[in-house]
């Protein structure tokens, strides 16, 4: 190799010696920035490779043997805000919410921790949807995330990006709609956390679940607004990674539960989740599992049991989820 090509390979590389700007990601503290470069493919204009580093201890990640499922999925939600705003030129003063997101792992080993914080690399193919004046209003992308060159998954979603005047009004239109039911909520008692599949008391996000029905578990989801990383800075609503967060914990405690298996055993295999209105901080919001017949993934080689989780805020559905669960 030439000395001038060995420089363009080193200029093209993706960096992993410092983080994006932590307003590009929506984020307060530079400590939950994971995203450090980024760079346009040159086979298609509206495709683009996101560096992250993944840290081997996290507050989340509990020293787990394993990259937490909900610190992959915020790497994905930075990378979107992200290009939304490096690329598509989204304000940074505007707010965005989840549509939808969904996730396929395609290699259950790949996501295990090792000796040093782990590489990644996200390729995201963006759709932006545009406005008549050219403003970006959305985005939908797809790709694939790998750690240190092996694939672990494969990923779609969409995300919503409002003007600050547009989100007052939205979220000044679903209160005044909620309008003698909003108030202080009741003090409920954390689940074991063993039971949710979780080490640290401060990371159980559910009450602790109750069988209401034949292969159906249900609890109330807890908003600790002072959580470094769930409330990394003040929200008006509870967060989609919480209800992602509530979400699992109640699908691992269900299948725990109804095949007398280990909770902290279980791990996340795909999600699908949908966003369908705000969940409100003073709404009591519960969260009800359905577990289905488990299942043989010939993919991954092993066992894997699917469970519906709805999150209820006034016996609306404010978001769903179905996550497929493995040993």
């Amino acid at each position: 190799m030439t000395g001038s090509a060995q420089q363009d390979q080193l200029r093209s590389a993706l960096r992993y010696d410092s983080t994006v700007p932590r307003a590009m990601v929506h984020r307060a503290a530079i400590a939950e920035v994971f995203l450090t470069d980024s760079r346009r493919t040159e086979d298609q204009q509206d495709t683009y490779e996101v560096a992250a580093q993944l840290p081997r201890a996290h507050i989340m990640g509990e020293n787990a043997s394993t990259h937490d499922f909900l610190l992959l999925v915020e790497v994905l939600r930075q990378g979107g805000v992200f290009l939304a705003h490096a690329y598509e030129k989204v304000d940074l003063d505007e707010s965005f919410i989840f549509r939808d997101l969904r996730i396929q792992m395609v290699d259950l080993a790949a996501v295990r921790t090792g000796s040093a914080p782990a590489r990644a690399v996200v390729t995201f193919a963006v759709e932006p949807q545009r406005k008549r004046n050219g403003r970006v209003q959305a985005i939908d992308f797809s790709g694939s995330f790998t750690i240190e060159g092996k694939p672990v998954l494969r990923f779609s979603g969409g995300l919503a990006f409002f003007s600050r005047n547009v989100y007052k009004a939205l979220r000044a239109r679903r209160r005044d709609a909620l309008a003698g039911v909003l108030g202080a909520l009741p003090v409920h008692v954390a689940a074991d956390p063993a039971s949710v599949g979780r080490r640290n008391a401060y990371n159980v996000v559910i009450t602790q679940p109750a069988v209401v029905a034949a292969s159906t578990l249900s609890a109330t989801v807890l908003s600790d607004t002072t959580h470094p990383h769930l409330f990394d800075h003040q929200l008006d609503h509870i967060p989609g990674n919480l209800l992602m967060e509530a979400a699992r914990q109640l699908a691992a405690a269900s299948v725990s539960s109804l095949h007398s298996i280990s909770a902290n055993g279980l791990q996340v295999t795909s999600l699908d989740a949908r966003f369908q209105e705000f969940a409100e901080l003073d709404l009591p919001a519960k969260a009800v599992a359905r577990v289905e017949q488990f299942r043989l993934d010939a993919s991954l080689g092993t066992l894997i049991v699917p469970v519906v989780v709805d999150i209820v805020q006034r016996d609306s559905v404010v978001a769903s989820f179905r996550m497929e669960v493995a040993q």
